[in-house]
């Protein structure tokens, strides 16, 4: 009989939940600043770079937890959350969500 997996997430994907969450907060407050002083003044072009920088930040996080084999449900539903958009995975990340899925089917069916 197979031993089960712990259902708790590994920390490299609470840490970079939490980092990704942190960084999609702090890019929503200056988009909202950096409208309110207008993008084309100098305050909103530093928020524009700020958002930029984070943007980078996010795709780095999402690159590092779409190339991470999940070993359980609890990791899967994390990176089901951070690939997806609106409830739906986005396209370049279907494969790498799939391969994990079909790797836990077979796994349970051993």
């Amino acid at each position: 009989m197979p031993k089960p997996r712990p259902q708790t997430p590994r920390q490299i994907f609470t840490t970079a939940l939490a980092d990704w969450q942190r960084a999609w907060t702090t890019h929503a407050r200056h988009d909202r600043r950096g409208a309110s002083a207008g993008y084309t003044t100098p305050t909103g072009q530093a928020h524009l770079a700020a958002m930029t920088d984070l943007a980078t930040r996010i795709a780095a996080i999402e690159a590092q937890i779409a190339k991470t084999p999940v070993r359980n449900l609890a990791e899967l539903q994390i990176k089901i959350a951070m690939l997806s958009l609106d409830g739906q995975i986005r396209e370049e990340f279907q494969s790498s969500i799939l391969e994990d899925a079909m790797r836990m089917i077979g796994e349970a069916e051993a």
